[in-house]
């Protein structure tokens, strides 16, 4: 059966619009110039929700997705932007009551214990805390299984930090990255139908891919759809959108794709 993905936010780091902005994006009342920080869900053939980056709006976003429970969540890295949701997966623990398995890079884990502590050590809240389950991704690169899905993972630069990309089957997720490394052009070259990825504006960044990179990036992968995601405020939907090859488009919040057998 197809593998089913909803992008739950595709904003970069401030979101769009940006506080304080009047640029033309900011102002637009266009719902695709509207990004709630990064995020996807990713639906199994069985049905089941596993969730990549929880960021700020995560609660909203899980509310306009129609995630009622949730057992797996993926984290790609841990800059706030991408976790800073965390807190949210208490209501969907208290109202399941089953736990919830995340994985992160293990050099990760420690980091996030600390700023969420309140979630894992017994602080005297007399209130309940959440069975959160924290499970190491593969160091390096590797595979992994969740919720009966196998799972690639490699590491790619996203400035003096590294960051986790996904490949589930023909399906590939990579967000807030510089640049695919040499092993995962390799590993994914004409494997992948659709790929997500991250494409910041149209100028340079110096730890960000920007939207002519993954362009060429989506090239030299051969990927059928390309899909642009963690846009700033630079991009303008319909306008931009104009600019874009044969097969690539930008994602907006509350797209749906899906990925053939």
């Amino acid at each position: 059966m197809a593998i089913k993905v909803q992008i739950l936010g595709c904003g970069t780091s401030t979101g769009v619009p940006v506080l304080g902005c009047s640029c033309r994006v900011c102002v637009s009342d266009h719902p695709r110039n509207q990004r709630w920080r990064t995020s996807i869900a990713i639906r199994t053939p069985d049905g089941t929700p596993i969730v990549v980056d929880t960021g700020p709006e995560f609660r909203l976003q899980a509310l306009r997705s129609g995630i009622g429970s949730l057992q797996h969540v993926i984290y790609t890295h841990i800059h706030a932007d991408h976790v800073h949701g965390f807190d949210d997966l208490r209501g969907l623990y208290f109202n399941s009551q089953k736990p919830i398995n995340c994985w992160l890079h293990p050099e990760h884990i420690k980091e996030l214990r600390h700023r969420f502590h309140y979630a894992f050590e017994d602080t005297g809240y007399l209130g309940g805390r959440p069975e959160i389950l924290l499970n190491p991704l593969p160091s390096g690169s590797g595979h992994f299984t969740v919720s009966d899905m196998e799972i690639e993972t490699f590491l790619v630069p996203h400035g003096n930090a590294l960051t986790n990309i996904f490949r589930f089957g023909r399906f590939a997720y990579a967000t807030d990255f510089k640049h695919f490394t040499d092993d995962v052009l390799r590993a994914w070259s004409g494997k992948i139908h659709t790929l997500v990825a991250s494409g910041l504006r149209w100028k340079d960044h110096k730890t960000h891919s920007t939207i002519p990179e993954t362009v060429k990036l989506f090239e030299k992968l051969g990927v059928e759809r390309g899909i642009i995601t963690h846009m700033s405020h630079d991009v303008d939907y319909v306008e931009d959108s104009k600019k874009l090859p044969s097969g690539v488009e930008f994602a907006y919040d509350g797209m749906e794709i899906v990925i053939p057998d």
